[in-house]
């Protein structure tokens, strides 16, 4: 068994480096040290090896509440993370393989503290570090917002649960020259971030797609809600006003209408994360439109895009992203809006933003996220948007 785990999970680093999540040596050398498998027991070592999320505790409505995260974002994570021999590192949510990666990579010298409010999480990490031969990583029940200030001032800070805001503890907790890595959550979008000091505050960048189990505790935030509109249809809405269901649903019973942007965009530029992101951004109301087969409001058929289509609405009306075929090989596609209502400047005004990203931010960077940990939230001002969030002000801006 122990010669088909070690082919295994040789043959994921190779997977993981073929496709550049692995990209250093670092990195590499701890993966082929740590066997995935040790740390997810009870599963077929095929199942252990897969590139994809082990959930090992779900509640009782069958939702997660800790995974063993995929071996790609795992990777991702840690070469964001650059953690260095002797570095000192906190993890927020614990699992138990991440804290061994982390372990190796910080070798004798270094120190690894893995926190989760979980007390049963932490119980499992610890028999599968001891059952992998791990010895030396401090385990800590408590809740991650918090962060754990009797380790630090720590060089590397890694959140493995998904957030929804920056806790002050995790920059006051990490040293002037500090990394934090995190996925984080903004206006119901996943993305991974990466923070550095800059002068007096803190800037994120990377916004990686990823998912992850959302925080718990008293100071987590999950305020990602749902309003119904049909049959099968879906609106997710993460802060702001409540939409009227009613009226939308009657909106979207009635006609259909198309405001085309002349944007168009090939199908292997993977534009959707970057437009949808800009979309949060820039839009005052802001959410997502699912739908599901035949789904339908009063009986009028509602497609949205896969993963979900950004929308916004006003008090009777709704719109949101649609595309079209723009040649007759099917290699690109033309953005639009669709929208129903009485009025549709609303709807323009979205075509507008999109002939904006084209025009100004195609190709380009893609936005900062700065955090002022110094700044009260009526001192900041200037350009971008002011993330409603609790905690230090956070503005996202676009270059």
């Amino acid at each position: 068994m122990e010669s088909t785990a070690a082919a295994l999970n040789a043959g994921l680093v190779e997977e993981l480096e073929h496709s550049d999540r692995i990209v250093s040596p670092q990195v590499a050398a701890a993966f082929r040290a740590v066997r995935r498998d040790l740390f997810v027991p009870g599963i077929p070592l095929d199942e252990a090896y897969r590139d994809d999320a082990v959930f090992t505790k779900r509640d009782a409505d069958g939702r997660p509440l800790s995974s063993v995260s995929a071996p790609w974002l795992v990777a991702t994570m840690l070469e964001r993370l650059g953690v260095r021999q002797g570095d000192r590192v906190l993890e927020i949510g614990s699992g138990g393989y991440n804290a061994a990666l982390l372990h190796h990579l910080v070798g004798p010298h270094g120190s690894v503290t893995s926190q989760d409010i979980d007390p049963e999480v932490i119980e499992r990490a610890a028999r599968c570090l001891a059952g992998a031969g791990v010895d030396g990583v401090r385990l800590v029940t408590g809740d991650g917002t918090l962060g754990v200030p009797s380790g630090g001032p720590y060089d590397r800070l890694v959140v493995t649960v998904q957030a929804t805001s920056i806790a002050p503890a995790w920059l006051e907790q990490l040293t002037d020259d500090g990394r934090l890595v995190v996925p984080l959550r903004l206006r119901g979008l996943g993305r991974l971030l990466t923070f550095v000091r800059e002068d007096d505050h803190w800037v994120g960048d990377g916004w990686d797609l990823c998912g992850f189990v959302r925080m718990r505790g008293p100071a987590a935030r999950n305020p990602l809600m749902t309003t119904l509109l049909g049959d099968g249809v879906r609106l997710r809405w993460d802060g702001g006003s409540q939409p009227d269901a009613d009226v939308l649903t009657a909106a979207l019973a009635g006609e259909r209408r198309e405001v085309w942007t002349g944007v168009t965009v090939g199908v292997a530029e993977g534009t959707r994360p970057v437009v949808d992101l800009w979309l949060a951004t820039v839009l005052d109301v802001f959410g997502r439109l699912h739908t599901g087969g035949a789904a339908s409001a009063g009986g009028t058929r509602v497609q949205a895009l896969p993963g979900g289509s950004p929308a916004t609405w006003t008090r009777d009306g709704l719109a949101h992203l649609v595309m079209r075929p723009a040649d007759t090989g099917g290699t690109r596609f033309e953005y639009g809006v669709a929208w129903y209502g009485r009025d549709g400047g609303f709807a323009e005004d979205f075509a507008a933003q999109l002939r904006h990203w084209d025009r100004d931010h195609r190709g380009g960077p893609g936005p900062v996220l700065r955090v002022h940990p110094k700044e009260s939230r009526d001192q900041r001002t200037g350009a971008g948007r002011l993330l409603d969030r609790p905690g230090p002000p956070a503005v996202i801006t676009w270059p």
